[in-house]
């Protein structure tokens, strides 16, 4: 009995819902209408409202003629701003080289030889390490080396007496006002050539390379600071400027130290103008007892605006 009502009632017809209800429309879409038609069929209807929205309260462009001659103040706006637009310079040359200075130098420097370059070496209370230095540097036939120019900066004992080296090389000895890292800076009067190799008297460099590296220097101009030692400079976390080795960076970097590199002699002459700047450059070396090497590539960068070449087989001993 039970199974023969089962039976009846399975094979009853399913109820059709009448589709004036509401009811069976949202049942229906719910149920069946996937999601993604669902979102169209709200997008499709909002976009309709926003049109209709718009069409009623929109601008009227009818009333709009296009040759409204009012004219907006702006005047007042600026002082409220934090922007001032910078006055047009040519450049950071004119902002820190002072011109004449510059235009003198070079023109006292231009006819000194430029096929030969003066190795400018300073020294104090080393006797021992300067002989060795100056018998390597004299050994060797370096065919663009016209002469090495000691600064003798212990001006409390007598230098030894000028003297011709092997090959034909002169050294001089000259004798400084005091102990002062600018002294190798100074521009001697009797240099002869516009190339100086600026080193310090414990290096003992390839002379083969030395004679290439000031080749290559000449033809690119002899207007940068060339040696084989650079240095990078970045502000860490709290905006200080940090001195590094430029590990891993070999051919992006922003200074080469002085210890061993090649200047033009213009250089050496602004450094020790009477430029107000560089008067306080060579105080501050004085005061620290340091930072000689920033400021010459700082006087070379701003009064050239360089860049530097490396030559990554310059060796030492």
């Amino acid at each position: 009995m039970s199974n023969s009502n089962r039976k009846s009632n399975e094979m009853t017809p399913m109820p059709f819902d009448d589709s004036s209800e509401p009811s069976s429309i949202s049942h229906y879409m719910r149920n069946c209408l996937p999601k993604k038609w669902r979102l169209l069929i709200v997008s499709v209807a909002s976009f309709v409202v926003c049109m209709v929205f718009a069409s009623m309260y929109g601008f009227d462009y009818s009333t709009f003629s296009g040759n409204d001659d009012t004219k907006s103040d702006w005047s007042g706006l600026r002082e409220y701003s934090s922007f001032h637009e910078a006055k047009k310079t040519c450049g950071p040359r004119d902002e820190v080289a002072n011109m004449t200075i510059w235009n003198t130098v070079v023109d006292k420097t231009g006819h000194l030889m430029d096929d030969m370059f003066t190795i400018a070496l300073q020294t104090y209370k080393r006797p021992g390490q300067l002989n060795k230095t100056l018998e390597h540097l004299t050994a060797y036939k370096t065919s663009s080396l016209y002469e090495i120019v000691v600064a003798w900066n212990d001006n409390t004992t007598q230098p030894p007496n000028d003297f011709v080296g092997k090959n034909h090389v002169p050294v001089r000895f000259r004798v400084s006002e005091e102990n002062s890292l600018n002294q190798k800076f100074l521009p001697d009067p009797k240099y002869m050539t516009q190339g100086v190799l600026l080193s310090d008297d414990d290096w003992n460099f390839n002379h083969t390379d030395i004679d290439w590296v000031f080749q290559q220097w000449r033809r690119s101009g002899m207007n940068r600071l060339t040696g084989p030692f650079a240095r990078c400079w970045y502000n860490n976390e709290h905006d200080e400027a940090m001195y590094s080795l430029c590990s891993g960076k070999p051919d992006k970097y922003h200074m080469a130290l002085t210890g061993l590199a090649f200047t033009h002699l213009s250089f050496l002459e602004y450094y020790w103008s009477n430029d107000s700047l560089m008067e306080k450059l060579r105080n501050y070396v004085d005061s620290k007892f340091n930072c000689e090497d920033i400021a010459l590539n700082y006087v070379a960068i701003n009064a050239k605006k360089l860049n530097f070449a490396p030559h990554e087989n310059l060796k030492d001993g």
